[in-house]
């Protein structure tokens, strides 16, 4: 009843990328300098930057001065955008119930607690939505 630890490392990993280009440290944030810094094995690092390159939000860029960097402005990212990126439609809440009663209560409480749900979860995107990676590089620095 959650999304993976990996889309937190995603934001994690675009806030890092997107900091140390703004602050002129890179150019292209080598690999290895984002997964030691933040802990997150090269490997997993790979994977999430792949999704990410997927979704057009980083670009890659192999070589001696290669690395990642973003591929559209941090105030044009929102944190939704990671999200889709790294979950692709998987479901915060799960409701698929597989009880033995039914009739008419059962089912109108499955449909009452899917509802629920399934407006928590888009009130939840839509303030996802909102906040930019900008939004989120202004937080840290103030």
């Amino acid at each position: 009843m959650s999304y993976t630890l990996t889309f937190s490392k995603a934001v994690l990993m675009v806030l890092f990328v997107a900091d140390k280009v703004r602050l002129g440290q890179y150019d292209f944030v080598p690999t290895k300098v984002l997964s030691e810094a933040l802990n997150i094995a090269v490997p997993t690092a790979v994977k999430i930057m792949q999704a990410l390159n997927r979704a057009g939000i980083i670009e890659t860029r192999e070589g001696a001065k290669g690395g990642v960097r973003l591929a559209r402005q941090a105030d044009s990212i929102s944190v939704l955008d990671i999200l889709e990126a790294i979950e692709i439609n998987r479901p915060l809440f799960r409701d698929d119930f597989n009880i033995n009663i039914t009739g008419t209560k059962p089912t109108l409480g499955q449909k009452a607690i899917s509802d629920v749900l399934k407006k928590a979860e888009q009130e939840m995107k839509n303030q996802l939505k909102e906040k930019s990676i900008a939004d989120l590089i202004a937080d840290i620095n103030n």
